[in-house]
């Protein structure tokens, strides 16, 4: 395990404070239940997400969004400063400085609407980014028959998605595949599948770093045509919709249980790690894990135990509503305790290996069978 002692701010964890600017739907009390702060007498009930390490406007709604530290500086400023401390040399080399990532932990507190996001060719030709917003869900918990859309069950003709939106009618929500949800689900959503959340659920979610998303869905949540069509021609933002029927082996071939995980794995499907990548750590008791260094925005969600990272930083004490953000130069992290932890990740750079200061987990000890 990396013994380098501190030099900087870069290599040690970052408790990260509540960042949650206002949104068009309601949501927030569960939020701030699972992090353990009280709900404001003030609470306007419009605060259903919280940005966690986002380097991220909001496309609308004010523009808020970017993550602030305590120092005064805001993350993106951070990132600026100490790119390869903050993100590592091959991350660097590839991406620039950017995490290539924006997570998030959601309370619906009433059904989202019907919507879809961009996928990366639709973002470059039509809204000068090089991202598009395929995204995942991490179900945390979940009211009794929760559910969640993903995909049209039949093929929709453009003429008949047009005839859809015009009507706003619910006929929409109808048209998608409904899924109930419980704690422990995962689900991966394309960018371009047509999805809702349903009132009741608290999720992680992990997406590429943007807020584009065409409101198929928009009247009924008091959403101008310049937001809901990302102030493009309605014709065009449909073109990003994916109107293909999404099938049931479709569906399932998105899913998948977090909570099956015992020690360390994934919790999504591969087909997620070109955008970012999940990693569940569950351990039991005395139990004891050594996961790779890297940027990684860390929620615990269950328990209780102890972080150590090989920048000889004393152990942390972790329990459940913990979110950190712990840099790469913080070297590989010892997860130790009773404690479920979910670790949300950029990208593995592609085709460059670790640099000589990377050294290979040496002390690494395994997890619960």
């Amino acid at each position: 395990m990396t013994t380098t002692p501190p030099t900087s701010r870069t290599q040690a964890p970052v408790a990260l404070s509540l960042n949650t600017p206002r949104r068009f739907y309601r949501g927030g009390e569960r939020i701030l239940v699972f992090r353990g702060l009280p709900v404001p007498d003030d609470f306007d009930g419009h605060r259903p997400e919280d940005w966690l390490a986002s380097t991220t406007h909001l496309f609308a709604e004010g523009g808020d969004g970017v993550t602030p530290l305590d120092d005064g500086t805001t993350l993106p400023e951070a990132l600026a400063a100490d790119p390869e401390g903050w993100l590592g040399v091959g991350h660097v080399a590839q991406f620039g400085v950017e995490p290539q990532l924006l997570t998030k932990l959601l309370d619906s507190g009433e059904r989202l609407p019907v919507h879809s996001h961009p996928d990366a060719a639709f973002a470059a030709r039509h809204l000068d980014c090089e991202h598009g917003k395929t995204e995942a869900w991490l179900i945390v918990d979940a009211d009794p028959g929760a559910t969640v859309w993903v995909g049209f069950r039949d093929a929709l003709p453009t003429d008949e998605l047009a005839a859809l939106v015009d009507a706003q009618d619910e006929r929409l929500l109808a048209a998608l595949n409904p899924i109930e949800v419980s704690r422990g689900d995962a689900i991966l959503v394309p960018a371009g599948q047509p999805h809702a959340i349903g009132e009741g659920v608290l999720l992680v979610e992990l997406q590429e770093p943007t807020d584009f998303s065409v409101m198929l869905e928009h009247e009924r949540f008091g959403l101008d045509l310049e937001h809901a069509f990302l102030g493009l021609p309605r014709r065009t933002a449909l073109a990003s919709v994916a109107s293909d029927a999404l099938p049931p082996a479709g569906v399932a071939a998105l899913r998948r249980r977090w909570t099956d995980i015992r020690g360390v794995g994934p919790a999504l499907p591969a087909e997620a790690e070109q955008f970012f990548r999940a990693q569940v750590v569950r351990l039991n008791g005395d139990d004891s894990v050594v996961v790779d260094r890297g940027f990684a925005v860390t929620v615990v969600v269950e328990g209780r135990g102890t972080l150590t990272t090989g920048a000889g930083v004393s152990p942390l004490d972790i329990a459940a509503g913990d979110v950190l953000l712990i840099p790469h130069g913080a070297g590989d992290v010892r997860i130790a305790g009773d404690v479920t932890v979910l670790r949300c990740l950029p990208p593995t750079p592609v085709g460059r290996p670790a640099p000589p200061s990377d050294p290979p987990p040496t002390d690494r000890a395994s997890g619960p069978s």
